[in-house]
C-alpha cells in the first residue's frame, strides 16, 4: 500500500483531521470536539484514539503513515506548544505524547503557518 500522511488542525471547539496520500489527495476527513476540561490535558489522547479508530476503518495501518502534521493555535517550537491560551496549554509536550503513542513522526506548526503551507502545496493560487 502507498504511504499516507495525516493532518490535524486543533481549534478551540473542533479538531479537524484528514488522511491524505503523499500527492495530497484527500482520502478521509473527520472531526472531533475539542475537550477543554483540565486545561486540555486529554486532547492528545483523544487525537490518538481518533486516528487509530479512523485509520483502521480505512484499511490503512499506522505502518503506512509517514508522519503527522499538527496545526496549533499558538506559538510552537520543534517539540512543544509554547502557549495556546484557548486550550490552556503552556510549554505542552504535544509532539512527544503523540509520537510515543502512534510511533510516527510528528511536526508541530502554528495553525496560520500550516494553512499558508497547505495553500502553497495544494491551494488554488496560480504560480
Amino acid at each position: 500500500m502507498s504511504k499516507k500522511v495525516i493532518g490535524v488542525d486543533i481549534g478551540g471547539t473542533t479538531i479537524k483531521l484528514a488522511l491524505l496520500d503523499i500527492a495530497g489527495n484527500l482520502l478521509e476527513k473527520w472531526s472531533i470536539a475539542t475537550n477543554l476540561t483540565d486545561n486540555g490535558i486529554h486532547i492528545p489522547n483523544e487525537i490518538v484514539a481518533s486516528i487509530k479508530s479512523r485509520v483502521g476503518v480505512t484499511g490503512v495501518t499506522m505502518d503506512d503513515v509517514l508522519g503527522i502534521g499538527i496545526g496549533v493555535p499558538g506559538p510552537v517550537d520543534d517539540c512543544y506548544v509554547k502557549r495556546a491560551v484557548n486550550l490552556g496549554w503552556q510549554n505542552f509536550p504535544l509532539k512527544k505524547v503523540i509520537e510515543e503513542e502512534l510511533n510516527v513522526p510528528v511536526v508541530l506548526l502554528n495553525d496560520a503557518n500550516a494553512a499558508a503551507l497547505g495553500e502553497f502545496w495544494q491551494g488554488s493560487a496560480e504560480q
